[in-house]
């Protein structure tokens, strides 16, 4: 495969098949894994008005650069997700701990995460902590984030949470972010048309 190009459509499919016979097992909980970061910042979203209407709002925004790293894992059984919220950087470590974590919330199921080739995904330790704990690691084939359910997550959580959005202090904006996430429920009916196993098939060429 030709580096930074998208994998084949037969690859993809066949991904695609993998992902409808682990969703359909009784005994097994399927988890769409990756982490996501939110700077604490607004985020500039371009909103329509006709040209020379008044009433333009101004939103304030922040000059820190502090962010929260997400590790989030989607079970679209029921829309629920299982977060980590750190300062700390992403690595095998954190990893590790996530699948601690979702280890403790499945301890009676089968477990298959969906994630990418990140290297610290892809690590030894992080390997080795799933082989130890039935914990099966799926990974998508290189360049295909259309096939992980989170990513649709990610961009509806950025919509809700930066999105013309301003949270006056960091401390308010771990709070909101932690909130959202404990009240997902809440927007049900938006994401069970977002989370349908339908994907995008992108072309190689």
């Amino acid at each position: 495969m030709i580096p930074g190009k998208a994998p084949s459509e037969t690859v993809q499919k066949d991904f695609i098949k993998q992902i409808e016979y682990y969703s359909q097992q009784n005994d097994t909980v399927l988890l769409f894994f990756d982490p996501c970061h939110l700077l604490h910042n607004v985020v500039n979203a371009r909103m329509w008005q006709p040209r020379g209407t008044k009433g333009t709002i101004t939103i304030k925004s922040n000059t820190v650069r502090r962010r929260i790293n997400i590790l989030g894992a989607l079970d679209i059984e029921d829309f629920s997700v299982t977060t980590i919220l750190t300062e700390e950087t992403c690595n095998s470590e954190r990893i590790v701990e996530f699948l601690q974590k979702i280890k403790e919330k499945y301890p009676d199921k089968k477990i298959v995460i969906i994630l990418d080739n990140a290297r610290y995904n892809y690590a030894i330790i992080t390997r080795d902590f799933a082989k130890e704990n039935n914990i099966k690691l799926l990974f998508l084939p290189p360049y295909a984030p259309n096939l992980n359910l989170i990513e649709r997550l990610w961009k509806f959580t950025k919509k809700h949470l930066v999105n013309n959005t301003y949270c006056e202090n960091f401390t308010q904006f771990v709070n909101t972010t932690d909130n959202f996430f404990n009240n997902l429920g809440d927007y049900n009916q938006e994401l069970s048309s977002l989370f349908t196993q339908k994907f995008q098939i992108i072309h190689a060429d």
